[in-house]
């Protein structure tokens, strides 16, 4: 139910950006020496030498390195992703959504047929023409319409592809590294980056990278902290304590202040020396999973290949008379039963349908690990081990965790949670980060399926971080947490209860990635609307949702998921990128999320109104 793909405008780079970052592929290891800009007496010297030898910077052209020259956002998340062996290409990709689609040698029907794709085709997407995606597939390089490509992660409105940050800025934000600007989809890549965003990148960096920092200085404070941001306050502070970022001669950290390339050089040495090193996990995109019915039903694209694309919504938006009167969802004093705190999510699992199983795992968390067994939804500890590490492999049944130099085996299913600290967020194969416990079985192919069980808030924080934009208006991001909410309490918990799991983390369901898309955003939504469900005649509601509409909302065979016109979803067609694709790949039932989006700014609807809309005949109740 993956709907979080948002507008899409493509900017060019700025020739200097280009200049500055684009990779001059040396024929040798680099070092500080190759630059008649850098002098052996300069305080940066070693710094530079660090960064090229490791392969984090290039020069601007073959003999400088223009030490004064600014850095970027796109800049900074490139070094970073140079940092982590990231393979940027990997995550550009996308998937043909319509049979028999034609890769053609240019951006029109006019150009040459190279191959015909079949639908659910695997693609990267190189860059845009028009309404055209380049790509490159296994059959050679080409042009696929617009209409029949879906990328299949999100990318910033201002992040071109084809851009060189392009792929490390789709990885940065599915890392949570990064979030955007703050104020909009985007993500400013040309905009000189700050010495307070570069100290919260380089926090959250090092938990991605599953690595902690010596806090090796006192804690001091800088005579302007007063004017470092609330959000980058303890990055800052980790940085300073671990002498990443100091202050100037009259000790002010200049939170706002830009950084050269020799000051980002230095930064990346002395955090290299906090962390002592670490070895990066993976960082290759978590494995795509097939289209599969469920919360937001299947992604197939049945029409003709490169009919002509729709301009627009498939029904004409309304005039000012032909929006309905407000039926909101109202609040009813009565409680509503539900299934208990705790959810059992599959986040690497087998099932007869679908298989993201994984050969091993590794849990990392500061807090050190309870291991034992949680079978259901109690957790039996026993023993506690301090290392911040925990390895997990399978052999037959017999489970092995490795945790500070110390080996402990396990029959038929295995348990870890954080010690000591029930709030402690523990990183998954160097990837997403996530509250609550993990219980860990045997799969049907010998790998291993792997269950978060976690608290039902935590878990509609993630879900809602992942499908949502924390960037939309707050009474639409209340009516998505409800739906969340309601969506994962009525799912049909049996389905998938013979491998331990109440519902599956992925797209056949809704997609959860722990905290890696929450915002204070999407978070003060999933609190303000804590525990509350929508309900038709005194149960929880099945609240099917998906990206667009077109204008017409599909019946989905409940007497509150109706059939009838969408009037206000086209007030927001504008800022949806090939908006008639995401249209032919919804299923269409119960909410739209740019609907409900709509709703909310440009017709100033609150969230029960908006719940009201969508799910016809619905209440709000509380969870008992």
């Amino acid at each position: 139910m993956n709907i979080k793909t948002k507008a899409k405008r493509f900017l060019a780079a700025l020739l200097i950006a280009a200049l500055v970052c684009v990779p001059l592929t040396p024929a040798y290891a680099m070092s500080a020496g190759d630059f008649q800009d850098v002098r052996s007496s300069d305080w940066y010297y070693g710094a530079v030498d660090f960064a090229v030898s490791r392969g984090l910077f290039t020069g601007t052209s073959s003999t400088s390195f223009s030490p004064n020259g600014q850095m970027t956002r796109g800049m900074f998340i490139t070094v970073l992703g140079r940092y982590a062996g990231v393979n940027a290409s990997a995550w550009l990709s996308g998937t043909v959504t319509g049979s028999g689609v034609n890769l053609r040698s240019g951006p029109g029907t006019d150009s040459g047929i190279i191959t015909t794709m079949a639908q659910g085709t695997d693609v990267t997407i190189l860059g845009k023409s028009g309404g055209w995606y380049q790509v490159r597939t296994a059959a050679g390089t080409g042009y696929v319409s617009g209409d029949y490509m879906k990328p299949d992660r999100h990318s910033f409105s201002d992040v071109g592809y084809g851009q060189y940050y392009a792929g490390y800025a789709v990885w940065a934000y599915e890392k949570g590294i990064v979030n955007g600007d703050g104020s909009s989809d985007k993500f400013s890549p040309n905009s000189s980056i700050t010495r307070e965003q570069m100290c919260t990148m380089l926090s959250r960096f090092a938990s991605v990278m599953g690595t902690s920092l010596a806090q090796s200085q006192s804690a001091s404070s800088f005579v302007d902290g007063g004017s470092i941001s609330s959000w980058a306050a303890d990055s800052v502070s980790a940085m300073q304590r671990s002498g990443v970022v100091q202050g100037d001669g009259n000790g002010a950290f200049r939170p706002r202040g830009t950084a050269t390339r020799a000051e980002t050089a230095t930064m990346l040495q002395r955090f290299e020396s906090a962390c002592g090193g670490f070895s990066a996990p993976n960082q290759d995109p978590p494995a795509k999973q097939n289209s599969q019915s469920g919360g937001s039903g299947n992604d197939n694209n049945n029409k003709t290949p490169e009919t002509t694309p729709p301009s627009g919504s498939t029904t004409p938006p309304p005039s000012d008379g032909e929006y309905p009167a407000d039926t909101p969802a109202a609040l009813i004093g009565s409680t509503v039963p539900t299934k208990g705190s705790l959810i059992r999510v599959g986040l690497y699992y087998k099932t007869n349908s679908y298989d993201t199983s994984v050969d091993s795992v590794t849990l990392s968390c500061g807090s050190g690990f309870d291991i034992g067994s949680m079978p259901e939804r109690s957790f039996s500890t026993d023993r506690t081990v301090s290392a911040g590490t925990a390895s997990i492999t399978l052999s037959g049944t017999t489970f092995t965790v490795s945790a500070g130099g110390e080996s402990y085996t396990y029959e038929g299913s295995v348990a870890l949670r954080p010690a000591g600290d029930a709030r402690a967020l523990t990183t998954v194969n160097g990837g997403y980060s996530y509250y609550g416990a993990f219980e860990l079985r045997p799969a049907k192919n010998g790998k291993i399926d792997l269950i978060n069980i976690v608290g039902i808030e935590d878990y509609v924080k993630g879900v809602l971080g992942s499908e949502f934009s924390g960037y939309w208006p707050a009474e639409a991001l209340k009516a998505a947490a409800v739906a969340c909410r309601s969506f994962g309490m009525q799912y049909d918990w049996s389905t998938y209860a013979g491998y331990g799991m109440d519902i599956l983390s992925g797209s056949n369901c809704q997609v959860y990635r722990g905290r890696y898309g929450a915002t204070d955003s999407t978070d003060a939504a999933a609190d303000a609307t804590r525990n509350l469900y929508l309900t038709y005649q005194g149960s929880i509601c099945t609240t099917c949702y998906s990206s667009c509409n077109g204008g017409q909302i599909a019946s989905g065979g409940a007497p509150y998921l109706q059939a009838k016109a969408d009037p206000y979803e086209a007030k927001a067609a504008g800022e949806i990128s090939d908006y008639s694709s995401w249209v032919n790949a919804s299923h269409k039932m119960g909410m739209s999320a740019w609907g409900c989006y709509a709703m909310a700014k440009y017709f100033n609807k609150t969230y029960d109104v908006i719940l009201g809309f969508y799910y016809t005949g619905t209440s709000l109740q509380y969870g008992a």
